[in-house]
């Protein structure tokens, strides 16, 4: 969109776990804003909807992110469609809700390879090409990783899910440093409970003697921990990824946004 003030025109973005949630709605926005967008997801089905539903030049990939030779396909295919890569939001993610002496090793390992593994990879598939464009084109790429207020505070139940997006946080953070003088920039978000199939996997509070409470029961409880009366939505958190995508966002690189209608302010 010329003229906005997050005007991504003529920039090529790859989204992950596009094919619902906030990948779903960090495509609509991205293009909507200019970018040619690669949207992946390891539900090809799904990606294929969100490219659709885009349009233009949108392309949907199927993605595992915790293979890298997948990773090592997917930045090809956007080298040879695109020539560069502008944004890379690493999104895809899942979550594992379960007592901390229930969880089994299996679990708490798949948690760390999709929520921080494919962070790891992702950003060294993409960064040669990233490089690439900032020398090709003086501009100042922007990754974009998707961690969590629990990456920031702890929650019962969410012990592995909270490893998994406290790495997110400081891995963001190494990185950036690392490149900070080469043009790319490396920022987290940190979204709060959030109107996603991803967010219903939250614990839902228990009574007094126990018993999980009813879904409209839960999301009163829920609401109540939220200053603000209200879940995020998609498009909030789709906003400050394009934020962060624009040159807007130029002199932010280690930093990190939480999003969350002030639920880690108290």
């Amino acid at each position: 969109m010329a003229g906005h003030i997050f005007d991504l025109s003529g920039k090529v973005a790859l989204v992950t776990g596009s094919g619902s949630g906030i990948g779903q709605q960090t495509a609509h926005t991205l293009a909507g804003l200019g970018a040619q967008v690669f949207a992946t997801d390891i539900n090809h089905e799904g990606a294929a909807a969100t490219a659709a539903a885009v349009g233009g030049t949108a392309t949907a990939l199927g993605h595992d992110v915790t293979a890298p030779e997948d990773w090592a396909r997917v930045v090809a295919r956007v080298q040879d469609r695109a020539g560069r890569l502008d944004i890379l939001v690493n999104n895809a993610g899942i979550m594992v809700n379960r007592p901390f002496l229930e969880t089994t090793l299996a679990e708490y390992r798949h948690q760390q390879a999709v929520n921080v593994e494919s962070v790891f990879l992702g950003m060294q598939a993409a960064l040669p090409l990233m490089l690439m464009t900032a020398s090709t084109h003086n501009v100042s790429p922007s990754i974009i990783n998707i961690s969590s207020v629990y990456g920031q505070v702890a929650g019962a139940t969410f012990s592995a899910y909270s490893a998994s997006k406290g790495a997110v946080r400081l891995l963001s953070k190494a990185v950036a440093y690392e490149f900070a003088r080469t043009g790319v920039r490396v920022n987290s978000i940190h979204p709060g409970p959030t109107a996603t199939n991803l967010g219903a996997g939250w614990e839902p509070p228990r009574d007094a003697a126990g018993n999980p409470l009813s879904p409209e029961e839960a999301a009163a409880v829920w609401l109540n921990l939220i200053p603000n009366g209200r879940f995020g939505m998609p498009t909030d958190i789709a906003a400050a990824i394009a934020f962060l995508a624009s040159d807007a966002s130029a002199y932010m690189t280690g930093s990190e946004l939480t999003i969350d209608g002030g639920y880690t302010a108290v």
